[in-house]
């Protein structure tokens, strides 16, 4: 190793090498040297603390003098001799320091209130817009009391008590259910408060799921601070206290297909029509078809494809013959009902009859409201904000009241499940089918790809079949009640 006396003149003098390191040591002061890179120069001392070599970083020449390196590197030297390592000084400062930070974060974590955490949570995950509502709404719902407590004071006991009220119905707001009742031949759809201690028991527990996962995703950053934390929501597992509610297992039975049917192909809104025989015909969920675009249907290739999925992948499915059909009719049933409208309106402008000015109106707002829905993307328009249609509660309830048969949309897609699972198809084509993710445990799940063809003899299968459930002569369609005006 080269000598030097080592100034501000003889380090500048000193080149830098190409590639590697060369480091000189002063002729005076034993131990104290400066390395030289490629990319610098930096200060530093060597010596031996209890027998073991351990160099010291000083600082780089641009920033620290020649001089005052050398009483930097004299005092260290000096202290290795006492058998003191400044660099495990160092490192014990640096340790302290970083626990004091960890635990000001950790002070900081607990102090964190319910409603930032559920905030935080929903910013960072990425959730549909009707999750984050729902999941504001439940804990408005069930949890508006903790609100503003900090996440660090709700305890095991307190999770274990607001899951058994929610159970018993003391914290709630009335949800009600259809019930269709027959008197002489006629039947009446009420909606009455819900009673079933099942539905009260599948609130309790999926309110504690989502506060699982909020305060999960909240002290996980303690944990990355090396701080363990106990989620509170722990103890219902400890106690065994999850009431693991059921399935629902509504659908629309065989023998009531026929019924249901004529129904549905009675209603005086198309679109609503249309749109529950396109959920019992495809088994998909209810916002997967009301945000259908004809943009996502391909006619010449007989498919269609939902992108805005539940599990995120989007779904192609081939079109059946009668689903062909349904939608062909559907975009030919929007101009027809344009061209009615727009006759109607000439026909009041050389009307003999004078038309009061309410009439007037209702001719142009029908021209209008036929002119807006063969313009939208959708293939089920609505006129609310989203652009497409909703739940059609009114026309489901209309259904209800003719034939007694209560259902919702997604008991359709049970019936569709249902059916399908009859029929034998393979479980990776009836998983395609709804698009269900393969279980990670299932390696040869994993394998099998199945394309829109692959699935057209299963989906055209599924549709003979509820066909030939539908021409069976079961069920009726009772007499709906004239209304007086």
């Amino acid at each position: 190793m080269p000598i030097i006396h080592i100034t501000k003149g003889a380090v500048d003098r000193l080149e830098n090498p190409e590639s590697g390191r060369v480091d000189y040591f002063d002729d005076v002061l034993k131990g104290f040297g400066v390395r030289v890179t490629k990319t610098g120069k930096t200060y530093y001392a060597l010596g031996r603390v209890n027998g073991k070599q351990v160099p010291v970083k000083i600082g780089t020449t641009d920033k620290v003098a020649a001089e005052e390196a050398r009483r930097t590197a004299k005092g260290i030297l000096a202290d290795m001799v006492r058998g003191q390592d400044p660099n495990e000084e160092k490192r014990q400062v640096q340790a302290k320091a970083e626990a004091a930070r960890k635990a000001e974060e950790a002070q900081k974590s607990q102090m964190v209130t319910l409603e930032d955490a559920l905030d935080s949570y929903i910013e960072h995950r990425k959730l549909k817009p009707k999750t984050r509502d729902g999941y504001r709404q439940m804990f408005r719902l069930h949890l508006s009391d903790w609100l503003q407590i900090p996440v660090g004071e709700i305890t095991g006991a307190m999770v274990g008590k607001r899951h058994t009220e929610i159970a018993n119905g003391k914290r709630r707001r009335a949800a009600l259910n259809t019930t269709a009742t027959k008197r002489d031949g006629k039947v009446s759809i009420e909606k009455v408060e819900v009673t079933d201690s099942q539905k009260r028991e599948a609130s309790a527990d999926g309110t504690m799921r989502v506060l699982r996962a909020v305060l999960n995703f909240t002290f996980g950053d303690d944990e990355d601070l090396g701080i363990v934390r106990p989620n509170p929501v722990r103890a219902l597992s400890r106690k065994k206290a999850w009431y693991k509610v059921p399935r629902r297992r509504r659908l629309v039975k065989n023998s009531d297909l026929p019924a249901w049917n004529k129904a549905v192909l009675a209603l005086d809104n198309p679109i609503a029509r249309d749109y529950l025989l396109f959920l019992l015909y495809t088994g998909l969920r209810r916002n997967e078809a009301a945000r259908l675009q004809w943009a996502q249907v391909d006619f010449d290739e007989r498919s269609f494809t939902i992108l805005d999925t539940k599990n995120k992948v989007p779904h192609t499915l081939p079109l059946s013959d009668f689903l062909f059909r349904l939608l062909e009719e559907r975009k030919l049933g929007l101009r027809i009902e344009l061209e009615a409208a727009q006759e109607a309106l000439e026909a009041s402008l050389v009307s003999s009859e004078p038309l009061t000015k309410k009439q007037r109106q209702t001719i142009r707002n029908r021209v209008a409201l036929a002119g807006s829905r063969l313009a939208s993307p959708f293939v089920f328009p609505g006129e609310g904000k989203s652009g497409h249609i909703v739940e059609p509660q009114r026309a489901i309830d209309e259904v209800i009241q003719a034939t007694g048969i209560v259902f919702s949309c997604h008991d359709l897609r049970r019936t569709f499940t249902t059916i399908a699972e009859s029929l034998d198809l393979s479980k990776y084509s009836l998983k395609a089918l709804l698009n269900h993710k393969q279980q990670s445990d299932d390696v040869t799940g994993g394998y099998i790809i199945l394309d829109v063809e692959r699935l057209r003899d299963p989906m055209q299968k599924v549709t003979d079949a509820i066909q030939e459930r539908i021409k069976r002569p079961r069920g009726r369609v009772l007499r709906m009640q004239t209304k007086t005006q």
